[in-house]
Parts: C-alpha cells; sequence; structure tokens
C-alpha cells in the first residue's frame, strides 16, 4: 500500500475529524457516506486549523473566521462571514477575506487496507 499507515479503519468515523500529520503536513480526515476523505488541516483563508472546526451536516466551519467546506468534495460553501463564532455585517466581509478569494480545500490521496487508514502526501 503506498501512502503512510496514520489509523486503524475504526478511528475514522462519520461526523468527526481525525488529525494526523505526514511529511510535516497537517491533515484531517473524515469519512462520508462511509468513503473515506483527506484535506489539509489548514483553512486556505489565513492556515488557522480546521481540526478545530464545527463538523454538521456534511461540513466543516473554521471556528475563527466561519468559512465553510463541503467535506464529500473539499468545496467552499460560505467565505468568511464571522469572528470567532460572531457573525459580523456583510459590509465586512469583504475586510476579513483580507483579499484572499474563496477557495476549497487541498485534498490528500486516502485509502483503506487490512484494518489500516493509509495517506498519501506528495512533497
Amino acid at each position: 500500500m503506498s501512502g503512510s499507515a496514520i489509523a486503524e479503519s475504526s478511528a475514522i468515523v462519520e461526523g468527526q475529524l481525525f488529525s494526523a500529520k505526514v511529511n510535516n503536513e497537517s491533515v484531517i480526515v473524515t469519512r462520508v457516506n462511509n468513503e473515506l476523505k483527506a484535506y489539509s488541516a489548514k483553512c486556505p483563508h489565513m492556515g488557522l486549523p480546521l481540526s478545530v472546526g464545527k463538523v454538521e451536516n456534511g461540513t466543516v466551519t473554521c471556528k475563527f473566521h466561519g468559512a465553510e467546506f463541503d467535506l464529500a468534495t473539499g468545496n467552499n460553501i460560505k467565505w468568511v462571514d464571522s469572528f470567532f463564532g460572531l457573525s459580523l455585517p456583510k459590509f465586512t466581509h469583504n475586510m476579513l477575506a483580507m483579499g484572499k478569494k474563496p477557495c476549497g480545500l487541498k485534498h490528500y490521496n486516502v485509502s483503506e487496507q487490512d484494518g489500516q487508514v493509509f495517506l498519501s502526501v506528495q512533497t
């Protein structure tokens, strides 16, 4: 199996994030409809940790500035609109985004074999 073993299969649970570090890359792993998904653990807005984000209804929301991502695809659903969970007026959203355009999460190859989860990170 190519990649690094990061966990037993049973450790990756739907509706929760599993954090791992492979080749100095912080990664979050989850299951969506029993399919493994792995993404960068850094929010593309400011690089803050998504591992402490809120997982709900198949999405993860960055707790720092409210960016929300679909865990099935990594696509961005909502860009920054809050500060530590406090909603901000719409006119402040562009300023809070700091010139960064909405984008999805970086995806990593993840697989499962013989009760182990393997992650491939290209450096």
